[in-house]
């Protein structure tokens, strides 16, 4: 392809990238957005007998999980090349 017709093929098709990207972008925080508004939905079973129930309702409440991580801080580029290196004194 000469370069004159890439050049001019060029501006097109990134705009139709940059409106796709756009588009999808949107797509997916509305879904997101709808997806967190809706609750989610406990089957409940209740059985009791006609009259009077015994026992109260109990309520019950579902909290997020709390999830703590315990680890080691990944190295920089600049800790490991460090390592790598002989240090002054080592009988290498």
């Amino acid at each position: 392809m000469d370069s004159t017709k890439a050049i001019r093929w060029f501006g097109p098709i990134l705009l139709v990238v940059a409106i796709a990207m756009a588009i999808a972008i949107l797509v997916s925080a509305v879904v997101q957005s709808r997806l967190m508004s809706v609750e989610p939905e406990l089957p409940q079973h209740i059985a009791a007998q006609a009259g009077t129930i015994e026992h109260p309702p109990i309520v019950v409440t579902i909290e997020p999980a709390r999830i703590e991580v315990i680890g080691k801080r990944r190295s920089s580029v600049f800790e490991t090349l460090a390592d790598w290196l002989p240090r002054r004194g080592d009988a290498s």
